[in-house]
This record gives structure tokens, C-alpha cells and sequence, in this order.
């Protein structure tokens, strides 16, 4: 796997971030994938109040040579979304994600998340995001509805009410 200059994240300013109230006691999807070689999201606050991720990406992300699978970004991208939701105290599940690729993400890379939070309507939730290198290509955007669950569905899905 080739060797990749430091990402420039995170900036100064940025405030280190757990979005998932669950994650000490389960571990955020992408997150456990890192010990694995496979994802490793850490999340910040930006002064704006919006959510960022930093997305290292493993040898075991790997899709086509020297690229990183489109699943993994897709995972990534959808878990920052629904991170950005969640630190807005939202709590949420993804009901539909659509992504477009634009660029190779190039295996062993560290990836820039933007998350912006669109607007809510009656139980969902509508964000977006992109996913960008330190050379400031957009290589992947996403767009998502998230549907907002209530304490009776947290309980019967995570095993508990946030």
C-alpha cells in the first residue's frame, strides 16, 4: 500500500466529537471496522456547530487495486450523515442514501466528511455530504433521508433509549 502525506485535518478550533451516546458500550459501525485495517472515522465540531469526519481507509478497504471500495464509502458517508443528525440530537436511521462517485479515493488515504444538516419534514431528517481529499477534490458526494426514531424504536433497535 503506498504511503500517503499527513491529512491536514483536523484544523485548529475543531472540538473532538463522540455523536453516538451508544458507541462506548457497541462500538459506531465504521468505527470497530478500524482495528480490522478497514475504516477509522474520528468526528469533530466546527465552530458553525456543523459535523466533519476524518475517513482513514485500511488495506482491507480495498476494491479495486490501489482504490478503496465503494462500499466503504459509502459506509463512511452514510455514518457521518447520520452522525451529523445524531449530534443534533436527532436520533436516527438511514431510510435512503444516494451517492455519487466521483474519484478514485486512493487506498491508504485520509479523507475529509462534510456533513450539512438540509431540513426536517414531519420524521425525517435531509443531509448531505461530501467527501474530499487534502488536494480539495470532491471525490464523493451523498445525500440522504433519515428517518427519526422514538424512544419506543430505540429501545426495540439499539437495545436502549438514548
Amino acid at each position: 500500500m503506498k504511503e500517503h502525506p499527513a491529512a491536514p485535518w483536523p484544523l485548529p478550533g475543531w472540538e473532538a466529537v463522540q455523536p453516538f451516546p451508544f458507541a462506548a458500550a457497541r462500538g459506531v459501525f465504521a468505527g470497530m471496522t478500524g482495528t480490522e485495517g478497514r475504516i477509522v472515522l474520528k468526528y469533530y465540531r466546527r465552530h458553525d456547530d456543523s459535523l466533519v469526519a476524518t475517513a482513514r481507509f485500511g488495506a482491507l478497504s480495498e476494491g479495486a487495486p490501489g482504490l478503496v471500495h465503494g462500499g466503504a464509502i459509502l459506509t463512511a458517508l452514510d455514518e457521518a450523515l447520520g452522525a451529523a443528525a445524531w449530534l443534533a440530537g436527532r436520533p436516527v436511521m438511514t431510510a435512503r442514501l444516494t451517492t455519487e462517485f466521483r474519484k478514485g479515493v486512493p487506498l491508504g488515504s485520509t479523507m475529509l466528511v462534510e456533513t450539512r444538516l438540509i431540513r426536517e419534514r414531519h420524521r425525517l431528517v435531509i443531509l448531505e455530504g461530501t467527501m474530499s481529499g487534502p488536494d480539495n477534490i470532491v471525490y464523493a458526494y451523498a445525500d440522504g433521508r433519515f428517518m427519526v426514531l422514538n424512544d419506543v424504536d430505540q429501545k426495540r433497535i439499539l437495545g436502549r433509549a438514548a
